[in-house]
C-alpha cells in the first residue's frame, strides 16, 4: 500500500487475479462474483481514502447502512450483468437473480426461477 494522490501516483499495485469460468456455472458464478466485486471496490475505495476502515470492512459485508446508493448501483450493476451474460449464453434470465440482488433466497424468486428453468428447457 502507498500513495497519496489521485493524480497518476501508484495507490497499490495488482497481486492476483479472479478468474471464474462464467460458462458452466453461469447463475452461480454471477452470486459469487458479485461478492468478490462488492470486496473489491470497497478495498479500492478505503485505498483511496474514501472509506475509512471500518466502512469498507462494512460495505464489502454488505451492511445496507453504509453508504446505501453506492452498494445498490453495485448490485444493480451485477445483477444486470448476470442477466445480460445470461441471455447471451442462456437465452433467459439469470437464475438466483434474487441472491444478487438482495443478498437473501426468496420464495418470488424460487418462482422465478422456475419459471425460467422450464422456458430454457422448452428453448433447447
Amino acid at each position: 500500500k502507498g500513495g497519496s494522490s489521485w493524480l497518476g501516483d501508484v495507490m497499490m499495485k495488482q497481486t492476483g487475479v479472479m478468474r471464474v469460468n462464467c460458462i458452466d456455472c453461469l447463475d452461480r458464478t454471477n452470486v459469487a462474483m458479485s461478492l468478490l466485486a462488492r470486496s473489491t471496490f470497497a478495498s479500492q475505495l478505503e485505498c483511496l481514502g474514501v472509506l475509512t476502515q471500518g466502512e469498507a470492512a462494512a460495505m464489502a459485508s454488505a451492511d445496507a447502512t453504509c453508504f446505501p446508493h453506492i452498494q445498490d448501483q453495485v448490485v444493480g450493476l451485477w445483477a444486470t450483468h448476470g442477466d445480460v451474460l445470461s441471455l447471451q449464453y442462456a437465452g433467459s434470465q439469470a437464475l438466483q437473480s434474487d441472491v444478487t440482488r438482495t443478498g437473501r433466497r426468496t420464495l418470488q424468486g424460487l418462482f422465478n426461477d422456475s419459471v425460467t428453468s422450464v422456458q430454457r428447457y422448452v428453448q433447447r
